[in-house]
């Protein structure tokens, strides 16, 4: 049996190495490619240190904690590929850098091991870290398929549910073995047989999709804010214009908009057209990346609207946001301060002094 352990294990790291080198050629000085470096690196240390070498205590603890640091890694690619908004909440940020410390704590002070002698020892070096490893991968697992439904990006959007099963499910594997301290040579050729055929599934997707890769990639660079008063640019075609007018009639005049829960099949049907035809026409003729963004231009529209009306400054937020289609005040407040920088309050407030003051200079 161990040449097949050895075999799946070439097998797994040449998948892994295929990955890196992909990516390092094509999308040279990019942020997300050396991130997808750092992962193959990160899931490469995982195999060698489960490998029948007998590597310097050195040498086997660096692996380890490079095996360890990939559900982070891998947390933060999916953040570039997927979110629009990028910004890395502090409190996850905050666990992501006490976890890797932590572990990496544990592993220089007990040589690799897992401490025996206290339970409170266990827990913090060993247990913690493990528990907000696996939070991670099923967050990237969330992240991937989340925004499926509302995503523009065709390639981004093909690409989502293989990432989510390869790549969450190869960290899965990482945390399991070390939650259960699964190991032996046996289940080690599992793993690395496992790790190969999802590395394998996901070079695979990304290849049928290399001509869509260019922009998989520029997406996940830029992030482009787009005002609230945006119109379609570009050059479009006399026919697409014709589609575009339509929407834009469906949505301003009938306030489309203003329904919750307004999916992009939805506005396809009220409009009579193809679903990945809108797609395709709102992402490349209108520039947007996903449906909700497209939903909040008109929805935080008509709420700056109302709040800078002195007619309706007895009508509560609460009752605004309502009344333009969010279903919660949160995602309201959330959505508006990402477009105006302050919140609909202090924007109310903000637009009173203003009348305020005008009132005050022309008497």
């Amino acid at each position: 049996m161990s040449w097949l352990h050895t075999a799946s294990s070439f097998l797994a790291i040449s998948q892994l190495v295929f990955l890196a080198c992909l990516y390092s050629v094509y999308f040279p000085r990019r942020l997300i490619s050396r991130l997808i470096v750092l992962f193959s690196i990160c899931i490469t240390a995982y195999i060698l240190v489960r490998s029948d070498v007998d590597w310097p205590q050195a040498v086997r603890l660096l692996l380890t904690i490079l095996a360890t640091l990939a559900p982070a890694v891998l947390w933060v690619i999916a953040r570039y590929l997927f979110e629009d908004q990028r910004r890395v909440h502090p409190g996850v940020a905050a666990m992501i850098i006490f976890y890797m410390v932590i572990r990496t704590i544990g592993l220089l002070s007990y040589g690799g091991s897992v401490p025996r002698d206290s339970t409170f020892l266990y827990l913090l070096y060993f247990y913690i870290p493990q528990w907000i490893m696996l939070f991670l991968a099923c967050h990237v697992v969330y992240m991937a398929c989340r925004g499926r439904e509302g995503d523009l990006v065709e390639s981004r959007r093909q690409v989502r549910v293989p990432f989510a099963i390869g790549m969450g499910t190869i960290v899965g594997v990482i945390i399991g073995s070390g939650f259960f301290q699964f190991g032996g040579p046996q289940l080690d050729t599992l793993y690395f047989i496992v790790i190969f055929g999802l590395i394998l599934f996901v070079n695979l997707a990304m290849f049928r999709l290399q001509n869509d890769a260019p922009q998989l990639i520029q997406t996940a660079v830029e992030q482009p804010r787009i005002a609230a008063s945006t119109l379609p640019t570009g050059t479009v075609s006399r026919h697409d214009q014709q589609l575009i007018d339509r929407v834009l009639t469906a949505m301003r005049q009938e306030r489309l908009y203003a329904e919750p829960g307004l999916t992009i099949g939805d506005l396809a049907a009220k409009v009579s057209l193809q679903e990945y035809r809108l797609r395709r026409l709102i992402n490349q003729a209108m520039h947007f990346r996903n449906f909700n963004q497209f939903l909040n231009q008109y929805r935080i529209e008509e709420a700056a609207r109302r709040l800078r009306d002195p007619e309706e400054e007895h009508i509560p937020i609460s009752s605004i946001a309502l009344d333009v289609g969010y279903v919660s005040l949160s995602s309201f407040n959330k959505a508006f301060k990402e477009t105006h920088g302050v919140t609909p309050s202090v924007w109310r407030i903000q637009t009173d002094a203003q009348h305020f003051a005008s009132g005050g200079q022309g008497e």
